[in-house]
């Protein structure tokens, strides 16, 4: 039974939620001191006990008994005033002598030791039962969340693989693709040197001639013809001009390109001037030889060769000057 007060009725205090008396008469809480029950006999009542308890003071407003078939006796005890002698007349009740209750006569119920033991230990299982669920199903929830998240994850993995493995089909068809450009464009670069060379078959190169403003570069050469002597007619000469430097920054002359009627007539003055620089070893072909005035500088009279061709030229020339080779 619940008490109507939230305070003991005994010293005004806050009672407890669990260990205190509530009277079954007045409805008044006791804690267990002002109850005068000592804790360990409060956990061994039972239930009924608890509800059927009653406060010291309604216990002693109950009649024990009824008395009132006891035997009375009357008797004359002399008092003594003054002089007189009195007579007052007492009644006596017979008291019997109360027996001492038993603890087998006590409205007590006691719970063995054993029982005591089971409830608690059912009680400390529930609790820990409680608990448990309480964190497995959080570790549940937790769970669930992170294969929830695992599978997103999971998913977006395997769209960034299809994708990878798309981009990599892509980049290995642009690769081959790449490949077979590269391949044409060597082939049409190679195509396209040769046919440049080709066009300049009948060309010769003449590096080394003096630059003047007033030159006539066909008269120079007709007499580079006469200095080697293999003379150029009108006809054997197309065509003769300057051709810009590759180097701007360089001082020497701009190379003169003569274009010659065909490959055969262009091999004759290639070989006349071998000849002559063979012949002549002290005083090979110069500036002196085609009539040029002034300080004397060698001229040289080559293939007009294709800018690739003429890189290789150099190379195998400079190759073979460091490992005094006789022929290129």
């Amino acid at each position: 039974m619940s008490s109507t007060t939230k305070k003991c009725s005994g010293c005004k205090n806050n009672l407890p939620k669990r260990e205190h008396m509530v009277c079954v008469w007045c409805n008044l809480g006791y804690d267990l001191f002002c109850a005068n029950i000592t804790p360990k006999c409060f956990y061994l009542m039972d239930q009924e006990r608890k509800n059927n308890w009653r406060c010291q003071e309604c216990s002693s407003k109950q009649p024990k008994s009824d008395n009132t078939n006891t035997p009375v006796r009357t008797t004359y005890r002399p008092m003594v005033s003054g002089d007189d002698t009195n007579v007052e007349e007492e009644s006596n009740i017979t008291v019997r002598t109360k027996k001492q209750r038993s603890k087998s006569d006590s409205n007590y119920s006691y719970i063995k030791e054993d029982s005591l033991r089971s409830i608690i230990k059912q009680e400390i299982t529930d609790t820990i039962k409680q608990l448990v669920s309480e964190h497995l199903a959080n570790i549940a929830s937790q769970v669930t969340g992170f294969h929830e998240s695992l599978a997103f994850f999971s998913k977006q993995h395997d769209e960034f693989m299809q994708t990878v493995k798309e981009r990599n089909e892509v980049i290995q068809s642009l690769i081959q693709k790449n490949d077979n450009l590269s391949s044409q464009v060597r082939s049409l670069t190679e195509r396209i040197e040769q046919i440049e060379q080709n066009m300049r078959a009948p060309n010769v190169e003449i590096n080394g001639i003096p630059e003047h403003k007033s030159e006539n570069l066909l008269k120079t050469i007709e007499q580079l013809g006469f200095a080697i002597e293999n003379p150029l007619g009108d006809n054997d000469v197309l065509h003769v001009s300057r051709i810009a430097k590759l180097n701007k920054e360089s001082d020497r002359p701009r190379s003169v390109i003569v274009k010659l009627r065909s490959q055969r007539r262009r091999d004759e003055l290639l070989a006349a001037v071998t000849k002559f620089n063979k012949k002549n070893p002290d005083n090979k072909l110069n500036s002196e030889h085609l009539g040029i005035g002034g300080h004397r500088v060698p001229v040289y009279v080559s293939e007009h060769l294709t800018a690739k061709n003429k890189h290789l030229h150099a190379a195998a020339r400079k190759k073979a000057k460091e490992t005094g080779a006789k022929f290129v």
